[in-house]
């Protein structure tokens, strides 16, 4: 009985740790209305281990919710672009 718990554990953990991460989405490039309003839960593929929020600021104004990489969270932004990376289910 013993083994079959401590299966059932490590099954529902290897479970667990292959959930793909989830993030919100939305594209509004906008500049008279530049916040996301529809926004849509999407399940990202597994390169794509961060949720990104980019928001665009003059001259350029919009707002973009997405799956993301690593590189584009470290990548260099303009200063007109504020951007948010996590690593959590819809963190963004």
């Amino acid at each position: 009985m013993h083994s079959l718990s401590l299966g059932l554990t490590v099954l529902l953990a290897v479970f667990c740790a292959t959930q793909a991460l989830k993030c919100h989405h939305c594209v509004n490039i906008n500049k008279e209305n530049p916040d996301c309003t529809n926004i849509e839960e999407r399940e990202c593929s597994p390169m794509l281990t961060h949720c990104l929020t980019v928001r665009m600021h003059h001259p350029a104004y919009g707002e973009v919710r997405k799956c993301a990489t690593q590189k584009e969270c470290d990548g260099k932004a303009p200063a007109f672009v504020e951007r948010h990376c996590c690593e959590e289910d819809l963190c963004n």
